[in-house]
């Protein structure tokens, strides 16, 4: 596997850019929520026995883990330093599980590639404000590979070492980020299709032994489940298919211009009842768009002061998903997961940003990646659009036009 200089220096530049954002305090998400969280929930970095108070209503991996990092370096500024330097492996990471997926592709693609992750604001600002998130992207990534592997191996008749460590590092992700429950439930249902029923239960048991700890936590502290969902499914449904666009506009149009892929062989079928359903969920809509909501719904506000844009981007959401799940049932199932598990008062960017986009490139079944990763252009163009938004979010944070709407 050997990475080209220039590769090599990209990565270099990109991972002292995270410094540069340290030095300079800078939240890249815009909002100024990763450094209010940071600071809310630093007296469980100090002892995270205080996790017993209402200080955070998540699982407290992350937080025993940072303690312990605390503890060896006992100052705030350099405990921040070290959890940078401990998320610059991540697009490696990533890189090595499209290298398992992708055996075709030159490597030098997929890594230039992974070095989105770079761009991605959320990923920015909790390496920058040490977050749940950057702990549960490592776990999950971690976890990918060995699901990539088992995959791969086709050994579905035995219990091998891939299908303990995706549990293992699966488990250790929701204990970071429970949000990521959902990626766990979708792994079983691949789990019960491609392995044998004697297979498939000593796994499941495996499962139930891990989850036993969650399931203790959550007795002493039942106000965990409270936080993740809300039943108006009308506004999370809008706004869960208008975020996922965000990622998914540009991956299509790239295909659609430069591999002549027919995109819309059946929009005269599926256009109307999406148009229909956006409709009457619009009808219904009444999401707090100061509180999250995604880039589009607050381009929205912010360009015409209505909500028709997101409306429309909605629509090209569900469109777009619809096209990647034709291809395989799984696909299916995984995008139904991801639209109806998050539902919850207030949807941030950061809960897709970047599992949407793992999700794509390395569990989604298409051959849409695999044109989408043979070309260097797309993959510039690509990175070229996230370092728009990027650069856009860091302009939205200097001049707070998202809380001026």
């Amino acid at each position: 596997m050997k990475i080209n200089n220039y590769n090599k220096f990209l990565y270099l530049i990109l991972s002292l850019s995270l410094f540069v954002d340290l030095y300079f305090n800078i939240d890249s998400a815009g909002s100024g929520g990763f450094i209010i969280d940071f600071n809310s929930t630093w007296p469980l970095v100090e002892n995270p026995l205080a996790f017993k108070t209402d200080l955070d209503f998540k699982f407290p991996l992350h937080y025993y883990i940072a303690a312990i990092i605390y503890k060896i370096f006992n100052d705030k500024e350099l405990f921040r330093f070290v959890y940078c330097v401990l998320a610059l492996p991540i697009p490696y990471l990533f890189f090595l599980s499209l290298s398992i997926k992708f055996k075709k592709i030159d490597f030098n693609n997929l890594f230039l590639f992974s070095l989105v992750i770079f761009l991605l604001p959320s990923f920015r600002s909790a390496a920058v404000w040490p977050n749940t998130q950057i702990t549960g992207i490592f776990f999950f990534l971690i976890s990918l590979y060995y699901f990539l592997r088992w995959e791969d191996k086709k050994q579905f008749n035995i219990f091998n070492k891939e299908i303990l460590l995706t549990i293992i590092f699966m488990s250790l992700t929701v204990y970071s980020r429970q949000l990521y429950a959902m990626i766990f439930f979708y792994f079983m249902i691949v789990f019960y299709q491609k392995l044998s029923k004697n297979i498939f239960f000593k796994t499941s048991l495996i499962v139930g032994l891990f989850s036993l700890p969650g399931i203790i936590f959550v007795i002493y502290l039942p106000k965990i489940l409270k936080v993740t969902f809300e039943f108006k499914l009308y506004n999370s449904l809008l706004v869960n298919s208008s975020i996922i666009s965000f990622y998914l506009i540009p991956f299509f149009l790239i295909i659609y211009f430069f591999k002549k892929k027919n995109l819309f062989k059946d929009i005269k079928l599926i256009l109307p009842i999406i148009i229909f359903f956006v409709f009457i969920c619009s009808l219904f809509f009444n999401y707090n768009y100061l509180l999250g909501g995604g880039y589009f719904l607050k381009l929205s506000k912010i360009l015409f002061d209505n909500f028709y844009f997101f409306y429309i981007t909605s629509i090209i959401g569900f469109y777009l998903i619809y096209l990647l799940s034709k291809e395989d049932k799984l696909n299916l199932i995984l995008n139904l997961i991801i639209l109806f598990s998050i539902s919850a008062f207030i949807i941030f960017m950061k809960y897709f940003e970047p599992m949407y986009l793992l999700a794509l490139f390395l569990l989604f079944k298409t051959e849409l990646t695999n044109l989408f990763l043979k070309n260097k252009k797309n993959i510039y163009l690509y990175l070229s659009y996230f370092l728009l938004y990027l650069t856009s979010a860091i302009f939205n944070n200097y001049y707070l036009l998202s809380k001026n709407i």
